[in-house]
């Protein structure tokens, strides 16, 4: 190892890994007995310092031959790359980032000759890797989902802020004159329910869409026990069923607000109202029942 420091030492003054570092390298790793584990990992360390370095052709050609040689010609599993070693390798191509031109060589080399080739080796080419970072950013697309999402709710919350203005403004007006009409007041504040219910809707679907496409929400995951239950989304099913009981209340408020203003003049119309008002039980019980499983 003294040695290859030298060696080492002498290619940083040279400023790359010329043919005379390979000549030796040779004399040193390649004298007629196997390549050892320190020397293959001092191999793959200068390769490391040198990546970006002209340097001669033959230290490619070198480099390969010298790995090749010690993964298959040591004495424990001659002609095979083994478990061990697979994983050995993996951790140093691996510390890279990324595959060069000599890692991929490498691996080329090693499967024509091994015996076996471990599937760990198996490392996807660089149009794939492309083509997947390239796919993973389009997930920023949802941003304007969030985005849309959030300015509808505020829109709709300032909706139903004017609605209930408009209730009790409706309501000062005609305290005192005994002409307040029951169902005009009650239909402006059902209204407004409904619609800040709706603008919920968009709420948790912004939040869980940006959760689940973009990224955590850190103050939120820093405050777990703080956070509300149907704001947990890890999931699209999550997401689903918190919307999916919000989109519920929904109905029933636009049930109530309807069955205001209808006429009950016979009394199919009073089946219908009491169908309705079964069917709308059932729901909320089948919900409540499912939430608990």
């Amino acid at each position: 190892m003294p040695q290859l420091n030298e060696i080492k030492k002498k290619a940083t003054e040279i400023g790359a890994i010329d043919q005379s570092i390979v000549d030796l390298l040779e004399q040193e790793i390649l004298a007629d007995r196997q390549v050892s584990l320190e020397e293959a990992n001092f191999l793959f360390a200068l390769k490391k310092q040198f990546s970006t370095h002209r340097n001669s052709p033959n230290w490619q050609t070198f480099f390969v031959h010298s790995i090749t040689r010690y993964l298959l010609e040591d004495e424990d599993s001659p002609g095979v790359v083994d478990d061990r070693e697979a994983q050995w390798l993996r951790a140093h191509l691996q510390s890279q980032g990324r595959l060069d031109a000599i890692d991929r060589l490498l691996l080329t080399e090693l499967r024509t000759r091994s015996i076996s080739f471990p599937t760990i080796l198996n490392f996807k080419s660089k149009k794939t890797l492309l083509f997947e970072q390239f796919l993973y950013g389009t997930r920023f697309t949802t941003f304007l989902a969030v985005v849309g999402s959030l300015v509808a709710s505020i829109v709709l919350f300032v909706k139903g802020t004017i609605n209930i203005i408009r209730g009790v403004y409706y309501f000062a007006t005609h305290v005192g004159s005994n002409q307040i009409d029951d169902h005009h007041l009650v239909a402006e504040f059902v209204s407004a329910i409904d619609i800040f219910l709706f603008s919920t809707v968009l709420f948790i679907f912004a939040l869980g869409i940006y959760e689940l496409f973009i990224n955590k929400i850190d103050i939120v995951n820093r405050n777990k026990e703080d956070r509300p239950g149907w704001l947990v989304v890890k999931s699209i099913d999550d997401l689903k069923t918190s919307l999916g009981k919000v989109i519920l209340m929904i109905l029933i408020v636009s049930f109530f607000e309807h069955s205001l203003s209808m006429k009950y003049d016979s009394i199919l119309q009073l089946l219908y109202l009491g169908i309705g008002i079964l069917l709308i039980s059932a729901a909320l019980y089948l919900t409540h029942k499912s939430s608990h499983h």
